[in-house]
């Protein structure tokens, strides 16, 4: 017990030493980063703008930075808006002579990195040649790297083109092991979010849907990438179905990439393209270095709003560190941009797939009155789908990508019925002394009764009515039709275009003209919301938020992502439009 005893004061003593010492470390790169932040070269002549991409790219990043680890140090954040505006600069800007992309993997869904792609297509317009190499090279790079002029691959390395595919992990077994019983109350047979806890495998409504998004998504992209190489989209497919292009000289053979290289003989290319004498007097300007540089231009008096919206909505913050949609910033945002006559439209960026329908229901409230005074233009990024459907839905005009996830338009309520784990498993026991019948409604500690049922079913019932109305309404469908493609369906771009729960492909950039367009506006400025923090305030949420991240992954691993469902979940409150855990497709 000593021992014990030792060892814990020593961990103490060693964990307020290890705070004490990174507060201050974090403090003097604060002060570093205050001094030096704003500060950038103008790019040299001869430059290429080096796309590699290591961080995940959200929609906006963060003005401060990330810190990723004490070893790896600082990183200054990269969001999808600066890649999208240093690559439409880059197209006229005469010391960017070529775009180098240099990835194996990209840290993206298909949709981001279908818009990078799209600005890509559009810088190519300049007559600027593009390069793309990797040592070995996901489907995501390959879909970005296709518009290249050149490719090449390690000759050891290979290609994983093969095909999509999107697992669901079931958890009703091992609760049946616990005890636990997951009581469920939805509408919508398509609405799987709550599968995972009733059932052991995919029921055939939810495998559907599954297997048409995979269909239109991967037709999507063999058809883009057959256009840019000049291969036939059924060549493609037996391509990927039979692995013909996992090896680098057999990706050549059928025209896939064009080189088998090392890295430095791809590099010589860049050499002799812009001119310089040597790889080492190469110029590779990064996203983030680039976009620090961005020439000083007089601010319109006019300007158009982007309301960027990611992340799950809530009522108020998880405290998990990460992106999301909370009540009051989001209403207060949506007052302001309302209420300032200078910003003549609206862009709301909404990359969610869903949440709290309450809350989304204010937030659509705000929405609708907003399009009553000025264009709301809705952007949608990977997923805009259950809740964030149900924000976008008010809009004057949805864009939205080929690979968006979005739709499910259903909604669902469910209890924890704790009492056979609580009494069988842990020999606990919960007395309730109560002055009425429903006192204790949504207790955890017993089975709900028949007209507790029927009282959470009748909310849902309620909600769905309500969701499907406002839908209706706000995209001019009839009642009839929003609920036959309702019913909690998830669709991708490809189906959301032509089910009219979208008005055109498009991404940000696309979005921001359209805008400027409805509201007759063509000198403007573009405004971004929330406005963020800035500072050491700022840096130490940061740090806090990511070390509290990194925790959870280190502990779960793959298990993660489903842990942070399953707490989200259990914690919400109310009727709840949302997907399950985050379709992730590979």
């Amino acid at each position: 017990m000593k021992d014990f005893f030792k060892s814990v004061l020593a961990n103490l003593v060693a964990l307020i030493l290890y705070s004490f010492v990174f507060f201050i470390l974090f403090a003097g790169i604060a002060g570093v980063v205050a001094a030096f932040g704003d500060k950038s070269e103008p790019v040299k002549p001869n430059s290429v703008l080096h796309l590699s991409f290591k961080s995940e790219i959200t929609d906006r990043a963060n003005d401060g930075f990330s810190l990723t680890s004490l070893t790896s140090g600082l990183q200054q954040g990269v969001g999808l808006n600066d890649i999208l505006e240093c690559i439409g600069r880059a197209k006229t800007d005469d010391n960017i002579k070529c775009i180098f992309i240099d990835n194996s993997d990209i840290p993206a869904n298909l949709a981001t990195i279908d818009e990078i792609r799209k600005a890509l297509v559009d810088f190519k317009e300049s007559g600027k040649p593009i390069y793309a190499y990797a040592d070995n090279m996901s489907q995501g790079v390959y879909y970005l790297a296709s518009v290249a002029d050149k490719i090449g691959l390690n000759p050891t390395g290979n290609m994983l083109l093969r095909g999509l595919q999107a697992q669901v992990m079931f958890y009703k077994g091992a609760l049946d092991k616990l005890g636990v019983e997951v009581q469920v109350f939805r509408h919508g047979k398509f609405k799987s979010a709550v599968e995972p806890y009733i059932l052991s495998g995919m029921s055939a409504e939810n495998r559907l849907q599954y297997q048409a998004m995979l269909d239109a998504m991967w037709g999507a992209y063999l058809q883009n990438v057959g256009a840019a190489r000049n291969i036939s989209a059924e060549r493609l497919f037996q391509i990927a179905d039979n692995g013909l292009a996992y090896d680098p000289q057999a990706a050549k053979k059928e025209g896939l990439i064009d080189a088998v290289a090392y890295r430095d003989e791809m590099l010589n290319e860049l050499v002799e393209m812009t001119g310089v004498e040597a790889i080492d007097k190469l110029n590779l300007v990064s996203v983030g270095k680039y976009a620090k540089a961005k020439p000083f231009m007089m601010q319109a008096d006019k300007k158009i709003a982007v309301i960027y919206a990611s992340g799950e909505i809530n009522t108020e913050s998880s405290g998990y560190g990460e992106q999301e949609i909370t009540e009051k910033p989001y209403v207060k945002v949506l007052r302001e941009v309302r209420a300032d006559s200078s910003i003549k439209a609206v862009v709301l960026r909404v990359n969610s797939p869903g949440g709290s329908a309450q809350v989304s229901d204010n937030i659509w409230h705000e929405v609708e009155l907003t399009k009553q005074v000025k264009p709301v233009v809705v952007s949608m990024g990977d997923y805009a789908a259950s809740g964030g459907y149900y924000i976008s839905c008010p809009a004057s005009y949805i864009m939205a990508g080929e690979y968006t996830l979005t739709g499910s338009i259903g909604v669902f309520g469910l209890g924890l019925n704790l009492q056979k784990l609580m009494n069988n498993r842990l020999g606990l026991n919960v007395e309730t002394v109560k002055t009425n019948k429903m006192s204790d409604i949504g207790s955890a500690y017993r089975p709900m009764t028949t007209a507790e049922r029927e009282i959470m079913q009748g909310e849902v019932e309620k909600i769905y009515s309500t969701f499907v109305s406002r839908v209706s309404n706000g995209r001019n469908l009839s009642t009839e039709l929003v609920d036959s493609i309702g019913q909690g369906r998830v669709w991708c771009g490809v189906d959301a275009l032509r089910l009219h729960l979208i008005d055109a492909y498009g991404g940000l950039t696309d979005a921001i003209a359209k805008a400027a367009e409805m509201s007759g506006t063509e000198k403007y400025t573009v405004v971004d919301y929330p406005k963020q923090e800035d500072g050491f305030e700022a840096m130490m949420k940061m740090l806090t938020d990511e070390v509290s991240t990194r925790k959870i992954v280190n502990e779960l691993g793959e298990f993660a992502e489903s842990a942070k469902f399953i707490k989200s979940l259990i914690g919400s409150q109310g009727v709840q439009a949302r997907l399950e855990n985050t379709i992730e497709i590979y």
